[in-house]
């Protein structure tokens, strides 16, 4: 499965919890249970190798799951992941996480901004962006910084369905696009 189809399917299973969690009220309780089993993950890889395993059955896994987090966790975290098991999709499980968390963070008010750099940036420039995007935008934000020098310099901000490209890159590509396009004067 390629990684495009992946995130989707994560998505739409994220979603669905979410829903789920907000019917229920239990979007906080579910969060931290999928803590946990992030923290689990990262400490028993062979659990996430087992999920994610063709060769045991979807029964083998269920019930080990039951068996390790019942007590644990909400009943509705165990169904998920074992609905998740039922579906052959044991594998997503670690994106489904990171989907939920991101989903939990608008939830709570945040909005994700993604900005794209031609060069690192030092933890300091990081900070004082993070701090004047969330002042511009008014919100609190969840910053992701990529490096692409591709760029060349400047920065692409994008959040929700907006794009602000204020890179080298694009300026010179919207320079170009005018100089071969000029708009007519109208008289």
């Amino acid at each position: 499965m390629n990684s495009e189809m992946a995130a989707r399917l994560a998505d739409i299973y994220a979603r669905s919890l979410m829903d789920l969690a907000k019917q229920s009220g239990l979007v906080e309780a579910v969060a931290a249970d999928f803590e946990l089993i992030s923290t689990l993950l990262a400490q028993n890889p062979d659990f996430e190798a087992f999920l994610a395993s063709p060769y045991f059955g979807e029964q083998t896994k269920r019930e080990l799951v039951r068996k390790t987090l019942a007590g644990g966790l909400q009943r509705l975290t165990i169904n998920f992941l074992c609905v998740v098991i039922d579906h052959n999709r044991g594998a997503l499980v670690p994106e489904i996480l990171g989907r939920y968390r991101q989903l939990y963070r608008e939830y709570q008010g945040y909005q994700p901004v993604e900005v794209t750099v031609a060069q690192p940036l030092s933890d300091e420039q990081v900070e004082k962006l993070s701090r004047e995007l969330a002042e511009a935008m008014n919100r609190k934000i969840d910053l992701d910084v990529r490096t692409d020098p591709g760029i060349l310099g400047g920065m692409i901000v994008r959040y929700g369905d907006k794009m602000v490209d204020n890179s080298v890159k694009g300026r010179l590509t919207r320079t170009i696009h005018q100089l071969r396009n000029p708009v007519k004067r109208q008289k």
